[in-house]
């Protein structure tokens, strides 16, 4: 069995909100139905969430959906939360993916599977290389796509702090590797607490094979802990939308300026002008005219439809 594990117990200091982290909406939706939505396409046999902060809010999120959870109480770190789910849950193979990076694409996940898989591999870790690394825990590898450990920023020296090359916290495990490390990881580093990245040292210090698969797009990978970079989230997947809308045959005049959330759908030869925004479950029908500054939600546009600026139509 392979369980796919979402981390989600953090409290997101830097956000300045009452919600947790992960149910802040990007592009209209909470992030942590983002990142279970896309890793429900790859194939796991169980997914589980892993709670904490905030657990009231998320619980009904969760059980919305039909997902499952695990509350982590107190929270001690990532090795502390990710044993929380291996030991309600004993699989054949584990992968550990995070609430907050609500880009991840399936393909990537797949890729990581794939990677530890066919390496054999105890740990596989998803890396990135980031504009700036600072804050990033550093890969150091041995040799081609090996690596020797994982060293958080504020545990790293001059020359790991010298590598670019970062972990972005996703990683496959062999299930019974996993288990046999975790009861080994201590909490002797700057934060007191239980490090996940630290059953990579120790693995490869057992003579395990401990491998490295890169993302090919860091913008993809990157985690969410601000209002700006939700925002820039938010931007990004409303540009994933508005570009494969307009290669089916939607015009937008203006494509950075429209808000369009994925779970609305545009007939082919339909033009969308500027500062439009379509949410919820708005359907616009084939060769319609949508003003500048027009505003659909939840509504039906019948085709042919010309809407003057600045309409705004409603549904439910």
């Amino acid at each position: 069995m392979t369980l796919g594990i979402v981390l989600a117990a953090g409290k997101g200091r830097r956000m300045f909100s009452d919600l947790p982290k992960v149910a802040h909406p990007v592009l209209g939706r909470p992030m942590i139905l983002r990142v279970l939505e896309t890793a429900s396409s790859c194939g796991f046999d169980r997914l589980v969430t892993v709670i904490g902060h905030g657990r009231q809010l998320l619980e009904p999120l969760l059980a919305a959906g039909g997902y499952e959870w695990v509350v982590q109480e107190p929270q001690l770190g990532t090795a502390h939360a990710v044993g929380c789910a291996v030991g309600a849950f004993d699989a054949d193979e584990y992968c550990v993916l995070l609430g907050d990076v609500p880009l991840l694409r399936g393909e990537t996940i797949r890729r990581l599977l794939s990677g530890r898989r066919k390496a054999g591999a105890a740990a596989t870790v998803l890396t990135g290389f980031p504009p700036d690394p600072a804050g990033y825990g550093r890969v150091v590898r041995s040799s081609g796509d090996r690596i020797e450990r994982i060293v958080e920023d504020r545990d790293a020296g001059p020359g790991d702090l010298s590598l670019r090359e970062v972990n972005t916290g996703l990683m496959c495990f062999d299930g019974q590797a996993l288990r046999n490390l975790l009861g080994r990881i201590g909490r002797g580093n700057a934060q007191n607490e239980y490090y996940l990245t630290d059953a990579v040292g120790l693995a490869a210090g057992d003579g395990l094979v401990c491998t490295a698969v890169t993302a090919d797009e860091w913008g993809e990978v990157a985690g969410i802990n601000d209002q700006y970079q939700l925002a820039e989230a938010s931007r990004t997947l409303c540009a994933r939308v508005v570009e494969s809308m307009m290669r089916s045959g939607v015009l937008f005049t203006d494509p950075v300026s429209v808000w369009v959330e994925d779970t609305v759908s545009v007939g082919r030869g339909t033009t969308v002008g500027r500062m439009v925004r379509l949410s919820g479950g708005a359907s616009i029908g084939e060769g319609c005219l949508l003003g500048d500054g027009c505003i659909v939600s939840d509504a039906s546009i019948p085709p042919g439809t010309e809407l003057p600026p600045y309409a705004v139509r409603c549904g439910r």
